[in-house]
């Protein structure tokens, strides 16, 4: 790209472009949440089996695996906005489709896991894309807000999509939490049609697409490795990402426990409007020129949240424990793409972040292994009133019994990333990233 198209296409830039754009995917997203928890609900109506649900997750986060290298390759070399409105179109069709089985009383389970992993599946393919399309739409001083709003919008969708789906099951069901996702497609797509959104060139592959999209991974592990103190940002992100999920799947058996359902919703809450006022914040705070130190001081809070929900038995204990825990994430995530999108060339942000996403989530699927046998038959055990560490310093200080052992995964949870984020405060590498590697956009 020579330096007149460039200068051209940031000249292009404009945040209220991206603020369209994002209210688009605002709407479809919620719309997709309402979904979700459709399906969710269908198929414990259909099973009373928690299996399915293991299932269900497992399909869903696959895609996000094993096909990151190939939707890195396809946002780069492809034109990006093609790629949304794609995905979007395709996602749409499957919901209604979805709809239309159940009006005719086939569905199966199996059906759902097939549904499911293409829904991911495209979903992991539009990622890439509309996050590589944000340095190149947003002016510099706005990345960190831009990125603040798409942290809200996955907030809001945690919060505010049950609500609306538990309120409207009941009166239309699957198939019209169904029609109405398929009814926000239209609005995503109205709001992207008409709005340019420039492609960085890149010279075109001369190889089959297979066989690019392993050389476009192997490019991308290589760039970041070069990128000294990048890769330990990518492990110590994801320690917190293992930790959160870990934390969150025993959630539910800590509170359940020991309280009903509607005290598992109440604290549930809690941890959702940490999100969403987590998301609101980052989107209105101005672009932060420490990031690094940033991101890591607001997580060693996280750290403390996530320890005092396992000190103490009591539920509210629990739900401001994971208030403290959930609130900073939201702007550590957008502190985090915006470094991303700031010092990656725009040429290779989508190769770049796609295998970021993919080292995020690889402990995903190793959380929610872990996390049953880690409860069940070691901490509770050790925790129960005859148990080893019953008459301890620990037992004597955090209470024994039923759930105690999983408040002790959450104090040593806690600790661990306290502890991890320590270790990347003084890692010169990590901390001198932004002063030591240069910027990609211009203001």
């Amino acid at each position: 790209m020579n330096k007149k198209d460039y200068s051209q296409q940031m000249n292009e830039k404009s945040f209220k472009k991206f603020m369209i754009i994002w209210s688009g995917q605002f709407l479809s997203i919620i719309g997709s949440g309402l979904s979700a928890f459709g399906l969710s609900v269908w198929i414990f109506e259909k099973t009373g089996s928690a299996t399915p649900f293991a299932m269900s997750f497992l399909f869903n986060i696959l895609p996000r695996i094993l096909f990151a290298p190939m939707a890195g390759s396809l946002a780069d070399r492809k034109n990006r906005k093609v790629i949304i409105i794609f995905t979007d179109s395709v996602d749409a069709f499957l919901k209604i489709l979805m709809a239309l089985i159940l009006l005719s009383n086939n569905m199966s389970i199996w059906m759902i896991y097939i549904f499911l992993f293409l829904s991911s599946l495209l979903s992991t393919f539009q990622g890439p894309a509309f996050s590589a399309s944000i340095p190149m739409i947003v002016p510099k001083k706005n990345i960190s807000r831009a990125n603040g709003l798409s942290q809200l919008t996955f907030a809001a969708q945690n919060m505010l999509s049950p609500i609306m789906a538990g309120a409207l099951y009941p009166i239309v069901g699957l198939k019209g939490l169904l029609i109405i996702d398929f009814g926000t497609y239209f609005f995503a797509i109205f709001t992207i049609l008409f709005q340019k959104i420039p492609q960085p060139e890149i010279k075109k592959a001369t190889s089959r697409f297979l066989k690019t999209s392993l050389k476009d991974f192997a490019f991308a592990w290589n760039y970041i490795r070069e990128k000294k103190g990048f890769l330990s940002l990518m492990m110590a992100f994801s320690v917190l990402n293992f930790i959160a999920n870990l934390s969150l799947i025993l959630l539910g058996p800590l509170i359940l426990s020991n309280y009903n359902t509607a005290i598992y919703g109440v604290v549930q809450t809690f941890y959702g409007s940490a999100m969403v006022l987590g998301g609101f914040i980052a989107s209105v705070l101005p672009n932060n020129n420490q990031k690094v130190k940033s991101m890591f001081l607001l997580l060693i809070i996280s750290g403390i949240g996530l320890s005092i929900s396992g000190m103490l038995p009591y539920w509210y204990i629990v739900a401001l424990g994971f208030f403290i825990f959930m609130l900073p994430v939201p702007y550590t995530n957008t502190l985090l793409f915006s470094l991303v999108q700031t010092k990656i060339q725009p040429e290779v942000l989508g190769r770049v972040s796609s295998l970021i996403e993919a080292i995020l989530k690889l402990v995903t699927p190793l959380a929610a292994i872990l996390a049953g046998p880690l409860a069940d038959n070691i901490f509770e055990p050790l925790m129960s009133e005859n148990g080893t560490l019953a008459n301890s310093i620990i037992g004597n200080l955090i209470g024994v019994g039923t759930g105690r052992g999983i408040g002790l995964i959450f104090i040593i949870c806690g600790f661990s990333l306290v502890i991890t984020c320590i270790f990347m405060l003084l890692n010169k590498n990590v901390n001198s990233i932004e002063k030591r590697l240069p910027d990609y956009i211009e203001e």
